[in-house]
């Protein structure tokens, strides 16, 4: 296990800016004793930070935190970062590398023949269109009983963080779009928003080059660290991004009143 992770305020905020013009509300950044709160509150509801995909504090040094200086809101702690009161929701994955010789050798053994196994079955690099990936996650959704991400998701990002920090890396099999990874890259930390592969391609490891080819890209940008996003405990993609070079650390988040089970929040 890592942390504490620092995560950068400009990501969290602007991936705050990116939810309200999706899901409404307002935002505010508030100075905390142990950092930068980004606190999101929809039309209805109870202020959160930050719902879904993102961390709700930045600029966090210390791997524990004194609860009494955070107000009574849902917050997502940094990987890594833990509190009295706090409860491990899920889990992140990161990579930390300066070349991509650095973070092929990160990987597991498993991952790299994954990555050549794809290769070697037809699984190629490829821009993707918006709504192709939009497909492909829908699916993802449909088949884990969740809700896919809002259509305007990568739009909304770009507008936010510019078109040069976001992309959308993409895997094909002849003409159809078989694995995507979207991601952002905001002062040398790249995060790795969301990622979907169709099943029915599953026995060509299309998912492992999908993030090889994203996190190499990160690397290219000049991202010394790389976020592998959220995993739920116990899900097996937690297993795929140790195997893809990924090292985990738990995330725990603090629910309003530090006692009671937080209600989730809106997604976008």
């Amino acid at each position: 296990m890592i942390g504490p992770v620092n995560i950068p305020l400009a990501l969290v905020e602007g991936f705050a800016q990116a939810w309200v013009s999706l899901s409404g509300g307002r935002y505010e950044v508030l100075d905390t004793s142990v950092g930068k709160l980004v606190a999101w509150q929809g039309a209805e509801g109870s202020p959160q930070a930050l719902p879904d995909r993102m961390y709700g504090l930045a600029g966090v040094t210390s791997n524990e935190l004194d609860a009494d200086g955070l107000p009574p809101m849902l917050i997502h702690l940094p990987p890594g970062v833990v509190a009295p009161g706090g409860e491990v929701h899920c889990l992140s994955h990161q990579l930390e590398a300066s070349t991509r010789d650095e973070a092929w050798s990160a990987l597991r053994r498993v991952g790299r023949q994954g990555i050549r196994k794809a290769q070697k079955l037809g699984c190629r690099v490829s821009p993707l269109a918006d709504d192709e990936y939009l497909q492909l996650a829908t699916l993802k959704a449909h088949a884990l009983d969740g809700r896919p991400p809002h259509p305007g998701l990568a739009p909304a990002l770009r507008e936010v963080f510019g078109a040069d920090q976001v992309g959308l890396t993409g895997v094909r099999v002849g003409p159809d779009a078989v694995a995507a990874v979207l991601w952002i890259h905001v002062q040398g930390y790249g995060m790795l928003v969301d990622g979907a592969s169709d099943r029915a391609h599953w026995d060509k490891n299309p998912n492992n080059l999908a993030v090889w080819e994203a996190v190499a890209a990160l690397i290219d940008q000049g991202c010394g660290r790389v976020d592998y996003g959220f995993s739920p405990v116990g899900a097996g993609d937690a297993q795929f991004k140790e195997h893809m070079g990924g090292s985990p650390a738990p995330l725990q988040r603090l629910s309003a009143d530090r006692g009671l089970r937080p209600r989730p929040g809106p997604r976008a």
